[in-house]
């Protein structure tokens, strides 16, 4: 009997099927081990962002691990400025909290007195109700200081292990390449090698290109609430843009909060309004010339995977997922591409040539998978 006779051929559809039920584990295991997976996730897509500083200090003859440590302290750097700025303006919002307090108030009177006039319920049985849901809002908040304790906890422990994954990422970057070569066969170790390359490519230029955005955002946010008065316009304008990550979702819920400030604190309705004109403005501008030409588009992802990729990312790990989950999406589109057995689901998650010809619409390209 020959070998070829021994060899069993499924179906496509059954093929699908064990693919589905692959794709079912795989969320479990995320699920379950996101204590983990989340800060080695991160570790990861910052070692590729950081290798080419990390080769070229080597080859000025500095040891690796001194060149990793050095890159890891630019990181760190970075991320506290980031935090410092974003603490400095929290603390100048909390110190105007009382001033909005007493313009809340005002405008919550007023409020009182429609109610009243269109449904005939006082403002007494008004009052009479919001206690009653206040009082059962301070009740669980003992539940929520243990929660804010337990997250801070985790969130010191996921700062450890993402600085050690990083560390030992690029320590033994060769020994990972090396290991990934071997699960492919010999002949197909050249189109391995260029996916690997291309994928580091892709992730640092997502990286930076956010980065870079981000920062342009933050300043035009502010610059434009800033004009209109807004109390607080700077912490609002890079919050704006560190949200505006999450495509689709998120510029809706940054724009949001200035917005309901907008038409607390000021009597006419020419400052929400322009407030949206300073955020449609923002997102025409990101759009159509900030992300096509710094984050790049060598990936494209279409609109109904961004979406069900957001809703995963979600559902897996949270707010984090949402973001994580955009440039692993564009890792295994390049992956999809390049493999024949899987370039069905990569045109199934990708664009139309003529709508990657409308770069510049800014309406359906995916602005953050480059």
């Amino acid at each position: 009997m020959s070998p070829s006779m021994n060899t069993i051929k499924l179906p496509r559809i059954a093929v699908y099927v064990f693919a589905l039920m692959f794709l079912v584990l795989v969320y479990f295991i995320m699920k379950t081990l996101s204590f983990y997976l989340i800060p080695a996730t991160l570790a990861g897509l910052l070692a590729m962002l950081m290798l080419p500083l990390n080769r070229k200090l080597e080859s000025w003859r500095i040891p690796r691990l001194l060149a990793i440590i050095i890159s890891l302290l630019i990181i760190l750097a970075i991320i506290s400025g980031i935090i410092t700025i974003i603490s400095t303006q929290v603390l100048k919002f909390a110190k105007d909290l009382p001033t909005i307090q007493q313009q809340l108030t005002g405008k919550f009177q007023e409020f009182q007195q429609f109610i009243q006039k269109a449904t005939g319920i006082t403002a007494e049985n008004q009052m009479n109700f919001i206690d009653k849901e206040v009082a059962s809002i301070i009740s669980s908040a003992d539940q929520w200081a243990t929660g804010i304790l337990v997250a801070t906890g985790g969130t010191l422990a996921g700062l450890g292990l993402l600085i050690i994954h990083f560390i030992f990422i690029l320590i033994y970057r060769s020994r990972i390449k090396l290991f990934v070569l071997g699960l492919v066969p010999e002949r197909n170790h050249e189109k391995a090698k260029e996916v690997m390359v291309q994928i580091t490519q892709v992730t640092r230029q997502y990286l930076i290109g956010v980065v870079t955005v981000m920062a342009i955002l933050s300043v035009l946010n502010s610059v434009g609430l800033m004009a209109l008065g807004i109390q607080n316009a700077i912490f609002f304008g890079v919050l704006a843009a560190i949200l505006n990550i999450i495509p689709y979702i998120g510029v809706w819920i940054g724009s949001g909060l200035p917005l309901l400030l907008a038409l607390i604190t000021k009597d006419s309705l020419f400052y929400p309004i322009g407030v949206i004109a300073v955020f449609l403005i923002t997102q025409f501008i990101d759009n159509n010339f900030l992300t096509p030409r710094i984050t790049g588009s060598q990936v494209q992802i279409n609109a109904l995977a961004t979406i069900g990729v957001i809703l995963v990312g979600n559902l897996v790990w949270g707010v984090i997922g949402m973001v994580l989950f955009i440039p692993l999406l564009g890792m295994a589109k390049i992956l999809f591409d390049n493999v024949d057995e899987l370039k069905p689901f990569g045109q199934l998650i990708g664009e139309d040539e003529k709508v990657k010809k409308k770069k510049f619409a800014g309406k359906i390209i995916l602005r953050r998978n480059a």
